[in-house]
């Protein structure tokens, strides 16, 4: 019986060791036909990443998309791309779509399921994302999160960004 009790408390004891050891899974993002993505896969890549999380009923998105429409055309084949981020998740889809055929977006955007982008956010930047939209965090080609915001970026503002933040480095 000692030697069940000794196993047992060698086993709580051990237990949250392990769980703190595991691994954490990687955030989930689906594109618009249903297959998973992770951030990581458009991060670190030799080019600037602008990552926009929008939805389609956000009036404040729906003005901002135009000027990352603009930007992403100017620089995606020299040093800087656009990312977007569907809030409406993959029950919203068809408004999702109706946003980027609407809008005539020229980026590719995935779909947060309600929690991937939550998890991303917290882990980059050590805060909780309140569901704010629009947020744009801007990445350095090596992949380096350097900017988050709430709230519409302009083409000229990330651009000038870009340029500082280039300088600062030199």
């Amino acid at each position: 019986m000692k030697r069940i009790l000794k196993g047992l408390l060698a086993l709580l004891v051990l237990f949250p060791v392990l769980t703190l050891a595991a691994p954490p899974e990687k955030e989930t993002l689906l594109d618009l036909e249903g297959r998973p993505h992770f951030l990581e896969e458009y991060t670190g890549h030799g080019k600037w990443l602008v990552v926009t999380v929008w939805a389609s009923d956000c009036a404040v998105c729906n003005q901002e998309v135009p000027e990352l429409i603009a930007f992403h055309q100017a620089h995606r084949e020299t040093d800087a791309t656009v990312l977007g981020i569907s809030v409406d998740g993959p029950q919203g889809r068809d408004n999702a779509l109706a946003f980027i055929k609407r809008h005539r977006v020229n980026f590719p955007n995935l779909l947060d399921d309600g929690k991937a982008f939550k998890a991303i956010y917290l882990r980059a930047t050590g805060r909780p994302w309140f569901g704010g939209t629009p947020m744009n965090l801007v990445y350095s080609p090596s992949g380096e999160l350097l900017a988050r915001r709430i709230g519409p970026l302009g083409k000229a503002e990330i651009e000038a960004f870009i340029k500082q933040a280039g300088e600062r480095k030199q």
